[in-house]
């Protein structure tokens, strides 16, 4: 079996309120890390939003598909509602086409096949003829720099276009999530979907004999018993006066997963300084490093971030402007939806079939430890960019 790390989906639901009485581009890899490096801005600002909820649950989170959703549905925003977008993604700077140019080249560097870690990214548009009418440009701009399919749907049928929907999301996903629309209602003219789903072996496996059980310490001092991964050999880490960091690759050192602790206050999560800090002070040296086997799920509604982020016309039923997207004879056209879904898996398991063997080493003091059996972070990256696949926080227990 592979380690499965996996997957998401993400959805714009747009829909109208009645108003009664009124191709392969060519980018220098420094103007895509300069992206993403903005991207990774607005993925610690949500990350944080998230967190702030409180919902005393493990968060998990793919700013890769939350972006791609947003910077799709910005090509069909206008006026304060395209301003709030742009800034919000701190893509204020760029035109509509130099973004979309750069997101293009961004997505085909990762989603390169090596034969190795898979990264594979689905995008779609389905809309029902009779309540929108989709503008021409828009769909040219969408089909050829983010590959979206565009599907006709009777939503009249709302749970035959309900279900049509929701299959294309669980085979895209490859099965891991079976469904992101809830209900079609009678004002729903689209939907703006992005799937993404990731699949890599570790670079060097962690024997599963050498797995133990042992307490998890949750925030409120309460415990419990779970499985930890573990492995005495050389890490890639970094410790500072206020983190311990693990950065863990992948087979063919494309991707990588941060295991990010506080030395205390362990909930309160880093900021992008506090990340960038601790990716600039790695250093390659032996390290006994053990986390838990994780499944992670997670799924919520991303408006009330996206509000508190600034993003707030395009939520508004009668002043919200995506009159590039198209028209409606039942209405103004807004955002009325944002559903997030992930899943993510980490076990012992680097390569199919592998066997680990661990060395150990005599040495005149003991390697540094890091345990990560406190409330911690993880963030999923694309090494050569640094653009963030998935985010987490764990703090509780998993299934």
């Amino acid at each position: 079996m592979k380690n499965v790390l996996l997957i998401l989906g993400f959805i714009f639901m747009f829909s109208c309120t009645k108003q009664e009485d009124s191709q392969n581009v060519n980018v220098d890899i420094n103007s895509i890390v300069t992206l993403t490096d903005k991207q990774n801005q607005f993925a610690w600002d949500v990350f944080q939003e998230e967190l702030k909820k409180g919902e005393n649950k493990n968060i998990l989170i793919s700013p890769l598909s939350i972006q791609t959703a947003l910077t799709m549905a910005v090509n069909g925003a206008g006026g304060k509602t395209l301003e709030e977008m742009k800034k919000m993604l701190y893509s204020d700077n760029y035109t509509n086409e130099d973004l979309n140019k750069l997101y293009q080249s961004m997505i085909e560097i990762l989603t390169q096949k090596s034969g190795h870690p898979t990264l594979l990214f689905e995008n779609g548009y389905f809309y029902d003829l009779a309540r929108i009418t989709v503008k021409e440009n828009f769909k040219k701009v969408l089909k050829d720099h983010y590959d979206c399919i565009f599907e006709e749907e009777n939503f009249s049928d709302a749970d035959g276009a309900k279900n049509n929907i929701n299959a294309w999301v669980e085979e895209k996903t490859n099965g891991k999530i079976d469904k992101i629309v809830e209900a079609i209602k009678p004002l729903d003219v689209a939907f703006l979907i992005n799937a993404l789903y990731f699949k890599a072996d570790w670079a060097n496996g962690f024997s599963q004999d050498l797995t133990y059980q042992a307490n998890f310490n949750k925030a409120d001092g309460k415990e419990f018993l779970t499985k930890f991964v573990n492995a005495d050999r050389n890490f890639s880490y970094a410790v500072n006066d206020k983190f311990f960091m693990a950065d863990i690759p992948f087979k063919d050192s494309t991707y990588s997963v941060s295991f990010i602790s506080r030395k205390n206050d362990y909930s309160t999560p880093p900021d992008v300084n506090d990340y960038k800090k601790l990716l600039e002070q790695v250093k390659y040296d032996r390290a006994f490093v053990a986390f838990p086997k994780m499944k992670l799920e997670y799924k919520t509604g991303l408006i009330p971030s996206l509000q508190n982020l600034g993003m707030l016309e395009a939520f508004k039923p009668y002043t919200a402007d995506f009159s590039t997207m198209g028209t409606s004879t039942l209405g103004n056209i807004y955002i009325s939806q944002v559903e997030h879904k992930s899943v993510l898996e980490i076990d012992e398991k680097g390569a199919e079939g592998a066997a680990v063997t661990s060395i150990g080493f005599s040495v005149t003091s003991a390697p540094p430890s890091l345990i990560f059996d406190h409330p911690y972070f993880l963030v999923l990256r694309h090494i050569g960019t640094g653009s963030i696949i998935f985010m987490g926080y764990v703090g509780y227990e998993m299934n």
